[in-house]
């Protein structure tokens, strides 16, 4: 095979980025746009050893799932990588995502893995994070093409709340107007680096610039337009990053204007959130995930349950109103705050929060003799530290339910879970990250 080679290809499934899963001559090629039973034409764009990527030309035979994407930046941006599918097949797909990883990777069987969709899967994203450059020398905001940071410059973004788009003109109106430069990726030089905005339900919008430097030039400026043009403006920050790296936010943040705090509810109970603390991007969603976390945790009044990687509290307070006491673990300092702050703002007297690293303070209290009845644990991406599935194993509480947002990771923690005397008894994907290739999972572990 050879780079610019055009195949007639058939469509056989999906890759982890629901691109087309193509096979030629016993090499994979991964088609984006292609859906599975097409017969497409590609072009050759890039031959690795196992695999190779390619461009689709044309769809010569089309599925009845295909469907024209509303975006007008589908094709180069590379967020919704499923707006091409009718929405049954990209619930399909995650749940496919979710079997294959969970086969190949864990061991694990899970058939008939049922998926909570969306009633409107559109315009649910209450955070962003819009990169910004220079774009023929003005500023713009938009998102990476795929698989490259180069930026696709956006007006607006279906998926995510029409407040956030309203204040990307505004932003980029004043840089221009005050000569503040965007930030250059590859000459670490410049200010503005993004641009993250985060709405509650109420459409009441935190504004965040990331800036590399300590200083924003015209902020009066920028907090007067802000407020001018956009009435649900909450609170406006900075965040101070000026590292070579691809995290977005700094350790250093300051507020400019507003309250330091947005709050946004969840199940009936009121959240407040500072700039690093994390909250589901899709609210709906989050409350279905968390009702079916609780509902096959089946906690008791008698239960202590440990909330690991607990963040601003959500699920502790949940939980908290079902058991006897919750103790939860988050590293980050001002998450710790707000789930503090959250359980006495809802009246929760039987939930305890520690500041540390979970593979760190749970080997430690499980050293110390504590026995949770219930363990649950969202980690980020990259799953949890074996010495946190190592002392979860040894406390051996009833139940165990792990929540992931990436199912490799999840299904790599799961067979180490199931070699040490668990089993999978309950499982359920939620489509919480609607016409992108994001699944959350939510996985019941028991003692075989």
């Amino acid at each position: 095979m050879q780079k610019n080679q055009v195949l007639d290809l058939t469509v056989a499934s999906y890759g982890a980025e629901a691109e087309g899963l193509c096979r030629h001559e016993g090499m994979v090629v991964f088609v984006p746009g292609g859906l599975a039973g097409e017969e497409i034409r590609a072009q050759v764009l890039k031959v690795q050893k196992n695999h190779a990527y390619g461009k689709l030309l044309e769809v010569i035979t089309s599925s009845p799932a295909r469907t024209e994407p509303p975006c007008p930046y589908y094709d180069s941006c590379g967020g919704c990588s499923c707006q091409h599918m009718e929405y049954a097949e990209e619930l399909r797909f995650k749940q496919n995502l979710v079997q294959d990883a969970m086969r190949r990777i864990g061991g694990i069987d899970l058939t008939d893995l049922p998926i909570l969709s969306m009633e409107n899967p559109w315009r649910y994203r209450n955070k962003a994070a819009l990169p910004i450059a220079s774009v023929e020398e003005q500023p713009r905001a938009g998102f990476y093409r795929r698989r490259s940071h180069r930026i696709v410059p956006v007006d607006q973004c279906l998926i995510n709340t029409r407040e956030s788009d309203a204040v990307v003109p505004v932003v980029l109106s004043w840089m221009k107007q005050n000569s503040v430069p965007a930030y250059s990726e590859e000459e670490h030089a410049g200010l503005i680096r993004h641009l993250v905005t985060r709405t509650n339900r109420q459409g009441e919008l935190m504004v965040v610039l990331v800036i590399n430097g300590t200083l924003l030039p015209a902020a009066d400026d920028l907090v007067f337009s802000l407020r001018e043009e956009l009435p649900s403006l909450h609170s406006l920050h900075i965040s101070c990053n000026q590292q070579r790296t691809n995290a977005i936010l700094g350790q250093e943040c300051l507020l400019l204007w507003g309250q330091e705090h947005l709050v946004d509810s969840l199940c009936g109970l009121e959240y407040r959130l500072s700039l690093l603390s994390f909250f589901q991007v899709n609210a709906l969603q989050a409350e279905r995930l968390y009702l079916r976390a609780l509902e096959m945790a089946a906690p008791t009044t008698r239960d202590l349950v440990m909330d690991l990687y607990c963040g601003a509290g959500t699920i502790s307070c949940l939980f908290a109103r079902h058991c006897q006491q919750v103790i939860g673990i988050e590293i980050v300092p001002q998450a710790v705050e707000d789930a503090r702050h959250n359980a006495a703002f809802n009246g929760i007297d039987n939930a305890a929060f520690h500041c540390a690293a979970a593979e760190v303070l749970m080997p430690q209290l499980v050293a110390q003799g504590q026995r949770p009845d219930i363990v649950v644990l969202d980690p980020p991406r990259k799953g949890a530290e074996a010495p946190v599935l190592q002392a979860i194993s040894q406390a051996s509480p009833r139940c165990i339910v792990y929540i992931s947002c990436h199912p490799g990771t999840q299904a790599r923690d799961a067979r180490l879970l199931c070699n040490q005397g668990w089993q999978v008894t309950n499982a359920c994907a939620v489509d919480m990250f609607c016409k992108t290739a994001g699944v959350e999972n939510i996985l019941l572990f028991e003692r075989r």
